[in-house]
């Protein structure tokens, strides 16, 4: 009898997984899709975004084929991002000056000018600058176009609320931006798969809380206006 309630329960579980998944992505991708501007030609060279929290500067040199290719900017004793894990696409260093220091998979490494250090993808990394020095990344860095469009939204968003990064909130909002293909994973959570399991399956869920992929405050262009205003 308890064997017949149990898979009874299973079954009611599942086909309710089911609907929330089918309706969810119903409305997320058809009914109440997001306006979001063309990915293909959405960067300008000289375009630049900046996380204060990160202490990176990127800026736009290029894009073309479907990769925009980025110079950056350290800050000196900059954090950088968390550790982290591209599961698309490898991501290369190459500095102009400076020491960069970056942990890669457990093990600390220091790049100069010269070097040139390969990030495998499905590797954990994460770059910092441990010196008084701001340290330029040469224009090498090539990110796949919805990696590099989603980054200003994730500098926006912590820009504004540092919080979030330490909340549920930003499960939901990460399982968007890496369901549209924001492609970053923390390298200190679960499983890559399991989080982009995790990341499926909230993404209905995220849209009805009222989160987004793309928000028109983050725009590059927008930012970018305000920043001119605000110099004149």
């Amino acid at each position: 009898m308890t064997t017949y309630i149990i898979k009874k329960i299973t079954i009611y579980l599942l086909i309710a997984m089911t609907l929330y998944l089918v309706i969810g992505y119903l409305f997320h991708l058809l009914i109440f899709p997001e306006n979001k501007p063309e990915v293909s030609k959405y960067f300008k060279p000289h375009d630049s975004f900046y996380s204060k929290i990160e202490g990176v500067k990127q800026q736009v040199e290029k894009q073309e084929n479907g990769f925009v290719h980025c110079s950056a900017e350290i800050e000196p004793f900059a954090e950088g991002p968390p550790r982290h894990i591209h599961t698309s696409f490898d991501e290369v260093f190459e500095v102009v000056n400076g020491k960069l220091t970056i942990w890669v998979d457990g093990e600390v490494k220091y790049i100069v000018a010269g070097d040139k250090l390969v990030i495998p993808k499905g590797i954990p990394h994460k770059p910092y600058n441990e010196t008084n020095e701001r340290i330029q990344i040469k224009g090498t860095i090539a990110f796949p176009e919805k990696f590099a469009y989603h980054l200003p939204q994730v500098y926006g968003i912590l820009e504004e609320n540092p919080d979030l990064a330490y909340s549920s909130g930003m499960i939901l909002q990460m399982a968007l931006f890496n369901t549209a293909g924001f492609d970053s994973y923390l390298a200190d959570g679960p499983p890559v798969l399991v989080q982009k399991v995790t990341g499926f399956f909230f993404t209905p869920l995220a849209r009805l809380f009222g989160y987004k992929s793309y928000y028109p405050k983050y725009d590059i262009s927008y930012q970018n206006n305000i920043k001119t205003n605000k110099s004149e």
